[in-house]
């Protein structure tokens, strides 16, 4: 029997490529796991092309023949499963596959699991369920571990969709509960309120019985969860936008689950470890002990991707515009005929992204959802014969690999699909993939905790962007579309903490992508031939820029890691109903917290211990103890309206901050004056504004800004002077000035100079008025159709300075109309004092152009990280 996984591999025959031994690497790989292979919880860096599923198996047939251990390889997906077995089959490791329901399961096959005779390899959803098969393992192995968040999550997580009678149910239970402009929001037939809002965990607690009656009613796999849940529905957190509930407790209690506890070791295999804690906060497990990545393994990477930006071409091409110019190649032109003949008699479709992807016959398409994915496809002109999923059949990928031509719809599968070889060269990525589900989205959008969700979304990217380099020879071009992705990989945080390789790849692809589409095209289609221009002049530039480049891991980080203990301890209390525990290990998370990185992580946490420790009737602390978090996490959550809005509901009366009180203030002084009382100045003033804030003519767009200041309640104009801001917003406790950049086309990235001219305006308007420094929280927003920031930009940027679409401006002036409309029918002549400010407040608050919403609005992508 070997005594080592390494020497295993000599009893096992040889792979069907010819390999008879190990790589060097992955012996490495082996060896430190033996260090380790007493621990209770292991985590192996294994980057893509480095043989992960090759590890894996020896580790688990290893241990079931040493240990004699019943040994499961755990997947997130069924397709993924399918291409382990079939490594396993090609290895000679004794196996059998395990997917779809557990009912129909080869009974002798699970006799022989059972007896240690083969390893089990399932997916995620046969581990983490009410009623699992594989109770009695020994030896678990997780393989992409780093995608694991959602997979084991579910088990504990409800999403009640706007469609089911439970949703309308949970709202009937909570309505007096609620904010009434929520309730509003949530009922609107149209569906359009996505912003996501978090139920104070009070109100939970006191429906738990009516919530009970509720979900009960619930059938297929919610019924499942629900039942993991019931027990502990107190302990859980709502989350809600007007299409669904996401109900689940923030990290899962994984704790409380015999099938994943019960194991003497827990392997997670992972392309990336990230830091930070991201692999406990997923699995709720710590500590997890690291082996990582063989030494320069991260600088040799995997394959050569050529990454484009279509956004940065200089072109005014729209990216997935109308008919592309004639094709110039043989290979575009029997492409297109293709198309034709696939029923596309539109020709060639798509814009410059169909340009690019046309250059091969076959395309994997990566997008968060499958909403994009689909409208993608249709603008891309790809016909339905030619549109592939993974996982569809019990195939998996095999119609999409055999097939001469086509595209493979893969939204929200970042991980899990190998396209090696020939088998496809072209990614197109759109979107950013920030958001899975809703506690994801809360706490990248309303909480504004980016940078603790950052290493996840990195994690996406990256794996997105390998999915058809999967050995050295392996090359794709990867067209990167979308806002928010351009931004993301235009961060210098972001970078740098990918690997070397990769850091060179994107950097080189932004620089050159800054072109005319024409050239973008004809640079594309070089690389993804490999002919001399590309081997001569792009190889040996990438290879100079990632020897230059190192990963670096920002100080925030170690902060996140030092906490993810305590995190987890705190939910285990709360699982148990252990207020006491709970409110105090969050106290402890705090400790560690610090830093003005994290403000928003800590707002989050001080508010879970304060509303812990308020269902703790029996200790006579625990009422000082919520007052004093509950007043950390308002001074934490300064500058967003989440808190507040939670704070409001029920029978408590919404506290306007000192910022929205000015704006108030403000509001009802401007009522007061007389041309705004006039119905037809009314509407001459507004109808203006938004005409001239939809134009791009920098007069009348700047003559608007100014308006829509004065409408919010701002000390509102446009400073004297050469170089000074487009419009200075100045309420007395916070200021906003904006340069708007209307004029701009949407191709290319905001310049240096720009850059430069915006840090600036706050302390000029300082200056204006004899103060040293402008207000706290002042901040300065760049309007502009661009949606990406020179590089050298990002560098000098201050902290104070964010990036906003002129849609958002427009979004926030046809709020202000429709509120002052109503202040307007509500207060006639003569109203004053507190009625009329109870009006204004009430319109202001249920449109949200208080203050601090516009704030919210306009700052949530700061240029600087």
């Amino acid at each position: 029997m070997p005594d080592t996984p390494e020497a295993l591999f000599g009893e096992l025959p040889r792979t069907r490529d010819g390999h008879g031994a190990l790589w060097s690497h992955q012996a490495d790989i082996l060896r430190d796991y033996m260090d380790h292979r007493d621990k209770a919880d292991i985590a192996l860096e294994l980057p893509t092309g480095s043989g992960k599923t090759l590890i894996g198996l020896l580790i688990a047939e290893w241990r079931r023949r040493f240990f004699g251990h019943r040994s499961v390889y755990a997947c997130p997906t069924k397709q993924l499963a399918h291409q382990v077995w079939e490594a396993a089959q090609a290895q000679g490791v004794p196996a059998s596959l395990f997917i779809g329901r557990s009912r129909d399961f080869d009974e002798r096959d699970l006799g022989r699991y059972e007896a240690a005779e083969l390893v089990a390899i399932t997916v995620y959803s046969h581990v983490f369920n009410s009623n699992p098969v594989f109770a009695g393992t020994q030896s678990l192995l997780f393989d992409d571990a780093h995608a694991a968040e959602n997979y084991v999550a579910d088990a504990w997580a409800l999403k009640v969709h706007r469609d089911t009678s439970q949703f309308r149910g949970i709202l009937d239970v909570l309505v007096d509960d609620l904010d009434r402009h929520l309730m509003t929001r949530l009922t609107d037939e149209q569906g359009e309120d996505t912003e996501v809002r978090l139920l104070p965990v009070a109100t939970v607690a006191k429906h738990t019985e009516a919530l009970d009656k509720v979900l009960i009613t619930m059938d297929g796999p919610n019924k499942f969860r629900f039942e993991m849940i019931r027990q502990q529905l107190r302990s859980c957190l709502f989350y809600v936008n007007s299409q669904s509930w996401y109900i689940r407790p923030m990290i899962p209690p994984t704790f409380d689950h015999a099938p994943f506890t019960s194991p003497a070791q827990r392997i997670y295999l992972s392309a990336t470890l990230g830091d930070g804690g991201e692999l406990e906060r997923a699995f709720g497990r710590a500590p997890i002990t690291r082996v990582r990545a063989p030494e320069n393994w991260e600088r040799s990477g995997s394959g050569r991707r050529f990454f484009v930006f279509p956004d940065l071409a200089g072109t005014d091409e729209a990216i997935f515009g109308p008919a592309t110019p004639e094709p110039e190649s043989a290979d575009e032109t029997a492409a297109d005929e293709a198309a034709v003949q696939a029923g596309d008699e539109g020709g060639p479709k798509g814009g410059l992204v169909g340009q690019l992807v046309r250059l091969r016959a076959k395309s994997v398409l990566l997008t968060p959802d499958d909403t994009t994915a689909r409208k993608t496809a249709d603008a891309m002109g790809v016909p339905d014969s030619k549109r592939y999923r993974p996982g569809a059949t019990a195939a998996g990928l095999r119609p999409f690999i055999n097939a001469d031509q086509g595209m493979l719809l893969a939204p929200s599968r970042y991980d899990g699909m190998d396209l090696p070889d020939e088998a496809c060269n072209i990614i197109l990525m759109r979107g950013l993939p920030e958001s899975v589900h809703l506690q994801d989205r809360f706490l990248t959008t309303r909480l504004g905790a980016s940078n603790v969700a950052l290493e996840r979304v990195r994690t996406r990217v990256v794996q997105g962007a390998g999915r058809c380099t999967r050995g050295p020879r392996d090359f794709a071009l990867v067209i990167a579309v979308g806002r928010e992705l351009q931004r993301f990989l235009s961060r210098a945080d972001v970078r740098a903490g990918m690997p070397p390789e990769l850091q060179a790849e994107i950097a080189f692809g932004r620089e050159n992508s800054e072109v005319p589409a024409a050239d973008l095209v004809a640079l594309a289609r070089s690389a993804l031939d490999r002919d001399d221009v590309w081997q001569e002049d792009a190889e040996p530039d990438l290879t100079e820029r990632r020897n230059e480049a190192t990963k670096e891991v920002p100080p925030y980080v170690s902060k996140l890691e030092a906490s993810v203990r305590r995190e987890i301890d705190a939910w285990q209390a709360a699982w148990q109903q252990d207020w006491d525990r709970a409110s105090r290990e969050a106290v402890e998370v705090l400790n560690r917290l610090t830093g003005k990185e994290l403000r928003s992580y800590q707002a989050l946490w001080a508010y879970l211990g304060s509303a812990w420790a308020s269902l703790d009737v029996d200790s006579p602390a625990a009422a000082g103890r919520s007052r004093e978090l509950l007043r950390r996490a308002h001074e934490a959550a300064s500058r967003t309206t989440w808190l507040r809005e939670i704070a409001g509901t029920g029978t408590e009366a919404s506290v306007l901050d000192v910022l929205d009180a000015d704006g108030v203030d403000g509001v009802m002084a401007a009522f007061r004056r007389s041309p705004l009382k006039s119905t037809a100045k009314f509407n001459q003033l507004t109808n203006n504004m938004i005409r001239d804030l939809a134009r791009p003519e920098a007069t009348g767009y700047e003559q608007a800004l100014v308006t829509l200041g004065q409408l919010l309640g701002a000390r509102s104009f446009k400073p004297l002077g050469d170089g000074r801001t487009d419009a200075a917003w100045m309420w007395p406790s916070s200021w906003l000035t904006i340069e708007a950049k209307s004029e701009q086309k949407p191709d290319g990235g905001i310049s240096l100079k720009y850059i430069r001219q915006a840090n600036t305006q706050l302390d000029l308007l300082a200056a204006d008025e004899g103060l040293d420094d402008p207000m706290p929280g002042s901040i300065t927003v760049i309007v502009s159709p661009r949606s990406m920031v020179v590089d050298d930009g990002v560098k000098v940027a201050r902290e104070h300075l964010y990036l906003a679409s002129p849609e958002v401006l427009e979004t926030v002036a046809q709020r202000v109309v429709r509120a002052w409309t109503a202040i307007r029918g509500a207060a006639p002549a003569g109203v004053e004092g507190e009625d009329l400010r109870a009006v204004v407040e009430e319109a202001l608050a249920s449109h949200r152009i208080l203050p601090s919403h516009v704030f919210d609005d306009l700052s949530l992508d700061r240029i600087r990280r």
